[in-house]
């Protein structure tokens, strides 16, 4: 029988994983195949950013969750056995690097949000518009982040590649 701590455990990966997947194709989405003239480029836009923003913060609190509970939980998950000493290595590496991409994309996400050029609101906290920090600053984060997004879905595709590999 599969105990109550696996099953936390995969629930909140698994939740996290499709929250990733709904963000990092979500947001494209909304800002560049949607009809603007329905609520207007301002309110269109001023939504978009919004919802990606809390779903992130979502994201890291169940991150933060799954990490936390599997570190705490006795007894310990069993998770696959590898290989080898490379092997070992490789998933660690792996694991890691999606930790740092995702809490890096956090990060970044928030200097986009202090530096953009329109009035936000996330969680009822007001983010004025900054017009010079979104000419200067701006692009270079964004850039930054986009680099990010994309180093998380070769990361996911390793992710998944070698789960499959592990289980064949």
């Amino acid at each position: 029988m599969t105990s109550k701590i696996y099953i936390v455990d995969r629930v909140l990966h698994w939740v996290s994983a499709f929250l990733l997947l709904f963000m990092l194709m979500n947001l494209s989405s909304q800002l560049h195949h949607a009809n603007w003239d329905i609520k207007g480029q301002l309110l269109h836009r001023q939504d978009a950013v919004e919802i990606h923003a809390i779903m992130g913060i979502i994201l890291v609190v169940l991150t933060i969750g799954r990490i936390v509970y599997s570190h705490l939980s006795k007894p310990r998950l069993n998770r696959v056995q590898p290989k080898s000493i490379w092997h070992q290595r490789f998933i660690q590496i792996t694991h890691v690097a999606l930790y740092i991409c995702i809490f890096s994309l956090v990060a970044t996400g928030i200097a986009m949000i202090n530096h953009y050029e329109i009035p936000l609101t996330i969680y009822g906290i007001e983010f004025s518009p900054d017009k010079e920090g979104f000419y200067d600053t701006f692009p270079s984060i964004h850039s930054i982040h986009l680099q990010l997004r994309e180093a998380i879905w070769w990361l996911i595709a390793i992710h998944f590649v070698g789960i499959m590999y592990a289980k064949r």
